[in-house]
């Protein structure tokens, strides 16, 4: 593909860039340095979004408009890129808010559109004709790939192997060959589950539609054999089902009798039991009287020999058994310390003497080595140190001969000290300064050619255009453009006073409109609209409060006559009563008078208009005045009714809504002096037509284009000052000196590199005064030349660094310390000390004769140290013992005065006292328990009581007996009570009885479970549908058919996967290989390190290989890694600039390099800029000599 070239990009509302960027590019190394946080990475970020999209994204973080649209909300969010490719002029304009894009390229006539219409980067479905403009421009459609292989951002990428949008393009595909591979193996997936014996992956776990399919086919031809046998079963089911039901009926049948027999049997053990149960009691009874005799007579005899053989006892004190005790115990303890005390005395004799020889064996034939422990390790020290001096001497013998041998080869070579202490790489690097200098100093004669054609062409057609002033200028620069843009502002002011003419007559017909619909309502005020709508509410509220009075007023009327009546009929009853009480007719009149008029007030009274009545009123009295209010407003429509009302209402809201619209349509119409600026812009804008024409017509006679013809003009003008800047700008750059002088510049007082290419002329024996000079002896220099040079260079560093490092060792050797003694020396002050402290030992003596000498010494006096605190511990425990014994024996003296009544019938001895004692003691014991026994058997009775017993128990005995013979009775079957039946005869006849049941019921049980397993099977069968045996073929043969399919479409899926595996492993090895040659190639350069080798694996991993032996990526400084991962984009650009060749964008990725491996990357995109377009941003100023700078327009 052609050669891509950034020229001008404009930003509008992007980022930090609210009132707009214009930022412009030329040809070769551009440079833009600016602080940190000024827009760099913003511009290129919005190069990006103009060219793929930016996505309508609301997370900060991501590429999308909440990351780059400027918070400030300007008036404009848009971007615009102009750029050229292989030459011809194109430029994109994309508005960010509704992703509208526009295509446009240049041609002979200006800008045309090639293409208008709406990209969404976020969209499911892209745009295709878009991609397909993208495509044949730059040869790609995604930002993604876009920033992995031209677009160097930072900081740079920290992974090992290349990004899957970098191993697409480089595998020459739209998608890598992996996804084909996964859609392969996922559809061979689908079909089975053992993909990996077809060599595809490794086997499933689940069924898939072969295997599936296989199990239908196997469950078909299972239900067509079993299909024929289905009425025979049933037939036999059947038939079998009425022999169970006879034999289950006889079984049921001899169960019932065997379980009757057995529950007699039972009866009888029962019986049997109780039976032997009596007879035991009534044993046991006998038995117990017996002992009870036999026990009284026992307590009776040991009780009287008791009295007889130990008399002291019998009426002994209380306490005497204790002292007894104790004084016992005394005797023991005193009796055994003393033996103990004995013991050690005898132990500490022993241990005096053993201590006293092994005094004196250290004091005689080990006194060598007692008190000198560490004698083998100061032995081993001599030894050692007279070891070392000899290696000591031995070294710096051997480095004297070794700095000999390496001085005579150095001065066989060049002194290449001249290039400095890294001559080889220094060479490199004046190997690429030397060829880039020849490139630029032909490509500056090619640029004088050039200049030279350029000014012939503007002394030609174009002279006309020379001389104009600026005005002129600017008229011809966009002569159409401006010709159609006075056009249209003389129409656009015609039409604006057409407009406002327009305007006036439209508002005075509405105005006439207005007047005519409205004009009977025209003595209505504002608050005529609120008294058509309160009028009918107060009306009807009069009515309900007249009502409400009107039904008060008869409910008091009747109220006050009912009390008035009631009252006045109390006077005349009460008139009466006074008559019948004292028969006086004149007082008992006019008591019934007075009671009759008092009745009579009091009902007048109480029946007053109340407080309810006269609220009532105020309310009616109110509502007339506000209807009174309201008629005076309404005017003529007073007496309208509530219909009238209504309609007055839409009327008085629809005059309202016309009179607002009427007010705005007022507002909005032109004044006087808006209309006399219409017409004053009318005039301005046929004027400026016309002078327009005036003051181009020379010109637009000689060109029918002037537009182009200018913009050739200016073409041509801008590439020569640009050319003569270029020129002026490389000799100045290069030697310090304009175009004619630059090659009779001497090279003395100039910079880098050409001090380094001069000394290197002179170690070839050559003295160049001027560049020019240089630059012809530099022509003559062929590649074997300079790998001569290279090979003595490294050789010459080879034996500079082994000197170095020989004189660096015998010095470290020989360097005195801060007493002025040298390591010898040192070495010979040590050995005489130790020499003297293992006297008499020499460096000569065997060490194994004297290691048994020292663990003997060490044994003996650990014993030592273990006898003195052995001797310590005895004499404290025969003192110990001493003590105890006085402490003993006052408290037995006492205790034998107390006891001497009881210690005299045994001979004054305790030991023989507590011999009676205990025999007496065991008499009572016996005694005692014999009563214990009594009292158990007698319980709360006594003799008598038992013999009552056992007469019960007899009794009980014969009641049972006669029960069990009547048992036997009713069965004749059973065994007579009480004979001489034995138990196991008993127990295997209830035994065979009982298996005879079990063996019966499980018969039964197994007839039952037989009867229900058919009848379940029965059921079955009779409810089961039989299948359709043509039904059932019909399906199995086009299961197997379709089988048949599949197996054929899984072999043809798992050979296509192997056969793709094989083709990218072939494809990948050879491309690979060339992609990490070219990559190590820049790494060496780059590094200075030409033995490190890069490699690429299957995988597209990332390695570096030294010496044969991989690094980790982290063992490389973080420099290092940076220029790896350069390295590798400019092998990706090399191998695609056959079909890619787009600018390469470095956004401060250069901060980790060294000031040597910095000038390298510097000298290396020097050359590559003559191939192709590229742009530095940075912080660092020292960038920015490195190329032409960016110019930026805000």
């Amino acid at each position: 593909m052609p050669a891509v070239t950034w020229q001008r990009l404009r930003l509008d509302g992007f980022g930090c860039y609210r009132e707009g960027v214009t930022v412009v590019f030329q040809e070769g190394l551009n440079v833009l340095v600016a602080p940190n946080e000024k827009g760099k990475s913003t511009l290129v970020a919005g190069l990006e979004a103009v060219l793929f999209g930016l996505p309508n994204s609301g997370n900060p973080e991501a590429f999308g408009s909440a990351r780059f649209a400027n918070r400030e909300e300007p008036d404009r969010f848009e971007g615009e890129l102009e750029f050229l490719v292989d030459g011809r002029a194109y430029a994109v304009r994309r508005q960010f808010n509704n992703n509208r894009v526009t295509i446009r390229t240049r041609g002979a006539h200006g800008w045309e559109e090639v293409w208008r219409g709406s990209h969404n980067p976020a969209a499911h479905k892209r745009n295709p004709v878009y991609n397909e403009h993208l495509a044949s421009l730059l040869g790609m459609t995604s930002r993604e790939l876009f920033e992995a292989t031209f677009c160097l951002g930072q900081p740079l990428p920290e992974g090992r192997a290349l990004s899957s949008e970098v191993q697409k393009l480089l595998s020459g595909s739209g998608g890598h060959y992996q996804e084909a591979l996964k859609m392969l193996a996922d559809d061979l997936k689908a079909l089975t589950r053992y993909c990996g014996d077809r060599g595809v992956g490794n086997n499933g776990r689940k069924d898939a539609r072969l295997e599936e399919l296989q199990a239908e086919i196997d469950s078909l031809r299972a239900q067509q054999q079993a299909t024929g046998s289905t009425i025979e079963e049933l037939a036999a089911v059947r038939s079998r089902l009425q022999e169970l039901a006879a034999e289950i009926k006889a079984v049921r049948v001899q169960l019932k009798k065997q379980q009757d027999l057995l529950a007699a049997w039972d009866g009888w053990r029962a019986l049997q039991l109780r039976y032997k149960s009596a007879l035991r009691e009534q044993q046991q009874a006998g038995a117990v009287q017996e002992r009870a005799r036999e026990l009284e007579e026992k307590i009776c005899r040991h009780k009287e020999l008791a009295a007889r053989s130990y008399p002291e006892w019998a009426g002994a004190p209380a306490g005497s058994a204790g002292k007894l005790d104790r004084l016992a115990e005394l005797e023991q303890e005193i009796a055994r310390l003393k033996g103990e005390a004995a013991n050690w005395e005898a132990q500490l004799r022993d241990l005096n003497a053993e201590q006293e020889a092994l005094t004196a064996r250290l004091q005689g034939e080990l006194a060598a080595v007692a008190n000198h422990p560490d004698i083998l390790r100061d032995l081993e020290d001599l030894q050692s140190l007279l070891k070392e001096r000899e290696e000591l001497e031995g070294q710096v013998r051997e480095l004297e001969a070794r700095a000999a041998e390496t001085a005579a080869e150095l001065a066989t070579l060049p002194d290449f000290s001249l290039l400095g202490n890294s001559p080889a790489t220094v060479l490199e690097g004046l190997q690429v300064a030397a060829r880039q200098l020849l490139e630029e100093w032909g490509r500056f004669q090619e640029q004088q050619n050039r200049y030279k054609e350029l000014e012939a062409e503007l002394a030609g057609d174009l002279s006309c255009f020379a001389g104009l002033p600026p005005e002129k200028e600017t008229l011809l620069a966009n002569y159409a453009a401006t010709r159609l843009a006075l056009e249209r502002e003389e129409q656009a002011a015609r039409d604006a006073c057409r407009r406002l003419e327009e305007q006036k007559a439209a508002y005075r017909r509405r105005e006439e409109e207005f007047r005519r619909e409205f004009g009977d309502l025209e003595d209505l005020g504002e608050e005529a609209l609120q008294a058509a709508t309160d009028k009918p509410r107060i009306l009807e509220e009069l009515q309900a409060r007249e009502a409400a009075r009107k039904a008060a007023l008869a409910a008091c009327r009747r109220r006050r006559l009912a009390t008035a009546l009631g009252l006045a009929g109390a006077g005349l009853v009460g008139g009466l009563v006074t008559v019948l009480a004292t028969g006086n007719w004149l007082l008992a009149l006019a008591a019934a008078l007075v009671l009759a008029g008092l009745g009579y007030a009091a009902g007048s009274y109480l029946g007053r208009p109340g407080r309810e009545i006269l609220d009532l009123t105020a309310a009616i009295t109110t509502l007339q005045g506000r209807l009174a209010q309201l008629d005076a407003i309404l005017g003529p429509w007073a007496g309208a009714t509530a219909a009238e009302l209504g309609e007055l209402r839409q009327r008085l809201r629809e005059r309202d809504r016309v009179r607002e619209e009427l007010a705005t349509l007022a507002a909005s119409l032109p004044g006087t002096a808006k209309e006399e600026t219409a017409r004053q812009a009318l005039e301005a804008a046929t004027r400026a037509r016309s002078d327009f024409q005036a003051a181009t017509a020379a010109i637009s006679a000689r060109f029918r284009d002037v537009t182009a013809a200018y913009r050739l003009y200016l073409a041509t003008r801008e590439e020569r000052r640009r050319l003569a800047a270029e020129m002026e700008t490389f000799t100045i750059k290069t030697v310090g000196a304009p175009p004619p002088a630059a090659l009779t510049v001497p090279l003395a007082g100039l910079g880098a590199p050409w001090p380094g290419l001069a000394s290197l002329a002179r170690l070839a024996g050559q003295a160049p005064a001027t560049v020019g000079e240089l630059l012809t002896w530099l022509k003559e220099l062929d590649h074997a030349a300079w790998e001569d040079f290279l090979a003595r260079a490294r050789r010459w560093e080879e034996l500079t660094y082994l000197s170095r490092q020989v004189q660096e060792k015998r010095e470290q050797l020989l360097k005195p310390d801060k007493e002025g003694r040298t390591a010898l020396e040192r070495l010979a002050k040590k050995i005489a000390a130790l020499e003297r402290h293992v006297a008499p030992f020499t460096a000569a003596t065997d060490p194994g004769a004297v290691a048994p000498l020292l663990e003997e010494a060490g044994r003996i006096k650990e014993r030592l140290g273990e006898l003195a605190g052995r001797r310590q511990a005895a004499g404290s425990r025969v003192k110990d013992l001493q003590e105890q014994i006085q402490e003993l024996e006052p408290e037995a003296a006492g205790l034998r005065e107390d006891l001497a009544a009881i210690l005299a019938p045994g001979g004054g001895g305790a030991g023989k006292a507590l011999e009676r004692r205990q025999a007496y003691e065991q008499l009572a014991r016996e005694w005692q328990g014999w009563q214990e026994q009594l009292a158990g058997l007698l319980g709360e009775g006594d003799l008598e009581d038992l013999a009552t017993a056992y007469l019960d128990a007899a009794n009980r005995t014969v009641a049972v007996l006669q029960e069990w013979q009547d048992l036997v009775r009713e069965h004749p079957g059973l065994p007579e009570p009480g004979g001489e039946t034995k138990g196991e005869e008993l127990e295997e006849q209830y035994r065979a009885l009982r298996a005879g049941i079990i063996e019966t019921e499980g018969r039964l049980r197994g007839l039952e479970e037989e009867e229900r397993q058919l009848l379940r099977r029965q059921s079955q069968l009779e409810g089961s549908q039989i299948a359709n045996m043509a039904i059932v073929a019909e399906t199995l043969a086009a299961r197997e058919k379709e089988l048949e399919r599949l197996e054929l479409e899984a072999g043809a899926l798992a050979l296509a996967y192997r056969e793709l595996a094989a083709a990218a492993r072939d494809y990948s090895q050879n491309y690979r290989r060339e992609l990490a040659r070219t990559a190590s190639r820049y790494f060496n350069l780059f590094t200075g390190h030409r033995e490190r080798q890069i490699d690429i694996t299957e995988d597209f991993q990332v390695e570096v290989r030294e010496a044969g032996v991989v690094m980790a990526l982290a063992q490389l400084s973080r420099g290092a890694q940076d220029q790896l991962y350069l390295s590798l984009r400019l092998a990706i650009g090399d191998l695609l600039s056959a079909n890619l060749t787009l600018p390469f964008i470095f956004d401060d990725c250069f901060v980790n390099c060294d000031a040597a491996r910095r000038e390298r990357i510097r000298e290396s995109l020097a050359a590559l800029a003559l191939e192709r377009q590229l742009i530095l941003l940075s912080h660092d100023p020292d960038f920015a000599a490195w190329g032409m700078p960016v110019k930026i327009e805000k």
